[in-house]
């Protein structure tokens, strides 16, 4: 049920301006750590260890909060409503598909400029940079790591762990924002938090590959033997294995490559190529990566149904 109302809602954001809002208290909580914790002067031993204090600590205090949500939602009448609300707030399966068709709107109408603005928010690269081809592959891209991220990575550990699962995934995720960063601040004291987040990514990851393969057989002019040879062959090209699982099977299955050089504000990052079709991409691409994306929805959403019947 909360799947198919995501699907018109996308992430309910009515409370996320609010102070009290359980991840602004994190967001506070996480800039006091590093203003504290991560000194200067600190050797990278110490900060390393202190950033696996604040890890374990934010883990500690999600779990807990999921548990008392649980317990409530168990225990007092209408209580689960919130457990509802909290599944609506934290599982996104919409609003990324409706920035990147706008995007695929934009690129068909030859509206460059368009394009650029409706990617500026979604990425890191320069978009006066980017010109339509790399629009299309970096759209593509994102909707590819967002199935994992923002969809099947939440749900997974939901199922296994109900809200106490969900809230974790989510509180690391945004610990590893923050201070997950390959950067000389934070190298040390994001280490534990980088590595637990790529952990918690880990096993939705691989399912998130299966059900690309598996939704390739249903899309038009894809290519599920391919998508599956580039998952093999492209994953571990990536810099990040997880997110290399999604993008280097997307690749596969719509038969393009992605990846590759990025411009960013401040310098080009020399990523690899991942998969072997046309650099090329175009708004069709997209449309046929939006297709992929909506049907690993449904697969996802009926393999869920399934669970919920055995149970």
């Amino acid at each position: 049920m909360v799947l198919v109302i995501n699907i018109y809602t996308g992430p309910l954001t009515m409370l996320s301006n609010s102070k009290w809002y359980p991840f602004n208290l994190l967001l506070k909580f996480i800039g006091w750590c590093d203003l504290k914790l991560n000194r200067d002067n600190r050797s990278p031993l110490d900060r390393l260890i202190r950033g696996g204090i604040t890890s374990i600590t934010v883990l500690l205090l999600s779990g807990l909060l999921g548990y008392i949500i649980t317990l409530l939602s168990q225990n007092i009448p209408l209580a689960w409503i919130f457990e509802v609300v909290l599944l609506l707030t934290l599982i996104d399966q919409s609003s990324i598909y409706k920035k990147i068709l706008n995007i695929s709107k934009s690129l068909k109408k030859n509206s460059l400029a368009s394009a650029r603005q409706g990617i500026t928010d979604l990425t890191t690269e320069t978009p006066d940079k980017m010109d339509s081809f790399s629009i299309a592959r970096t759209a593509i891209e994102i909707l590819a790591t967002s199935l994992i991220t923002r969809l099947l990575a939440p749900v997974f550990w939901y199922v296994l762990f109900g809200a106490i699962g969900i809230i974790i995934y989510h509180s690391i995720t945004v610990v590893n924002i923050k201070i997950g960063r390959n950067t000389a601040r934070y190298k040390d004291f994001g280490f534990i938090t980088k590595h637990l987040n790529a952990a918690l990514l880990f096993l939705p990851s691989l399912l998130t590959g299966q059900l690309i393969v598996i939704a390739s057989l249903f899309v038009p002019r894809a290519a599920p033997i391919k998508s599956y040879k580039n998952m093999i062959k492209y994953t571990d090209k990536y810099h990040e294995f997880n997110l290399g699982l999604a993008i280097s099977t997307f690749a596969g299955a719509l038969d393009i490559t992605l990846g590759g050089p990025k411009a960013s504000s401040k310098k080009t990052k020399k990523e690899p190529w991942i998969g072997d079709g046309t650099a090329k991409a175009t708004f069709s691409d997209i449309r046929r990566g939006l297709f992929l994306f909506a049907t690993v929805c449904l697969i996802n959403g009926l393999l869920i149904a399934t669970i919920i019947l055995i149970k």
